[in-house]
């Protein structure tokens, strides 16, 4: 390319960045006399960049957790089968083994720690204050959130260490199969709205990342998914008020969360978003019932018995905790629940969704 073409080429690019600026930067007077985003065409979408379970902690775990953690594989197996002239492979590790693929409600042999304090995030999913239900450290109280009470005194589930959370969170943004993102159309202004639509998609493509590689950018683009996630779109309705967007519940979402690349899923019920939302981002909970069978198996299908003990995690003895605090959707043939209460942290950058031709937001079709 000749050096005389350059300066064109800077004149177009400086013309192309100022019209994007003019597009994104559009805004209008609140009744408070404060600017209020308003994304052009009146949608705006977001990109999932990080997605974990809400673990309410102090630094020294006595308040949640006052017996101490649980104990995991490795001292569980030591407690057990504590001679090791009556061991056999049978009778012991595979013993173990089948039962943490195959797990029962059968009484836990060894002692389980549940949380004990009464603070937790999330939200109040059920519309009531019961004895058991937890308070928000803001004060809301009747929130609902029983993995918590499941995972809070495990290693593996606190941060900023815990092995969970280290892999689980980090695989959202890593890998193009959990890409999940969301559509607001309809929306008047960031700040307030009574009415919008939002819209729940799985994307193609990579994140927009800075230099480094670990930093997701704002302002990437992400094709809709209509081969493979057509039957994960969701659509419901919510309101934004003082710039934080709240959805009525979606009967039930399947959220593809793949680690340490293992392809697998949860399903959660009732579904509600509570974001807090900018122009370049969104951040706060993903909250609602997540089938319990669904969940325990995407953990053992990401993490080998290596893993788990890693974080101190009993598939064994979670899985019975995870089915004793089930509090929703009861089957109708036992009567027991098949679903937990739960809430996860989730942030989200701003993105551009873009549509295959005839893919309109409002056209788009929606699984039961």
């Amino acid at each position: 390319m000749s050096d005389n073409r350059l300066p064109g080429l800077f004149r177009a690019l400086a013309v192309c960045v100022t019209t994007l600026l003019i597009g994104v930067v559009h805004s209008a007077e609140n009744a408070d006399g404060g600017e209020s985003f308003i994304p052009p065409n009146g949608s705006i979408g977001y990109v999932m960049t990080n997605l974990f379970w809400s673990v309410y902690q102090t630094p020294d775990a006595k308040e949640e957790c006052p017996d101490g953690f649980n104990d995991g594989p490795r001292e569980q197996f030591e407690k057990l089968f504590p001679d090791p002239d009556k061991r056999t492979v049978l009778d012991t590790q595979l013993k173990q083994e089948i039962e943490t693929w195959h797990p029962t409600t059968e009484p836990d042999p060894l002692p389980f720690h549940y949380v004990q304090g009464t603070l937790s995030y999330g939200l109040n999913l059920d519309g009531e204050v019961g004895p058991n239900d937890f308070v928000h450290p803001n004060g809301e109280q009747g929130i609902d959130n029983e993995v918590y009470r499941a995972v809070g005194c495990i290693i593996g589930f606190r941060g900023p260490d815990g092995v969970e959370v280290i892999f689980q969170d980090k695989a959202i943004a890593d890998r193009r199969y959990n890409r999940t993102m969301i559509e607001l159309t309809g929306v008047d202004s960031l700040a307030n709205d009574d009415d919008v639509t939002v819209t729940l998609y799985r994307g193609l493509d990579r994140l927009l990342t800075d230099a480094t590689g670990l930093k997701v950018m704002p302002g990437g683009s992400q094709r809709v998914d209509r081969r493979w996630g057509s039957k994960l779109i969701r659509r419901t309705r919510g309101k934004i008020v003082d710039s934080v967007l709240t959805t009525e519940p979606i009967p039930e979402v399947v959220i593809p969360w793949m680690n340490l690349n293992v392809p697998s899923i949860h399903i959660f019920r009732d579904m509600v978003l509570q974001l807090k939302l900018s122009p370049t981002g969104a951040e706060g909970l993903l909250a609602g019932y997540a089938d319990v069978d669904t969940w325990y198996k995407q953990l053992i299908r990401n993490d080998s018995t290596h893993h788990l003990s890693n974080g101190q995690i009993s598939g064994i003895s979670l899985y019975k905790a995870l089915r004793n605090l089930a509090d929703a959707y009861p089957d109708p043939a036992t009567g027991e629940n098949t679903s937990i209460s739960t809430a996860l942290d989730v942030k989200m950058a701003q993105v551009y969704v873009i549509h295959p031709e005839g893919g309109a937001p409002d056209s788009e079709p929606v699984s039961p």
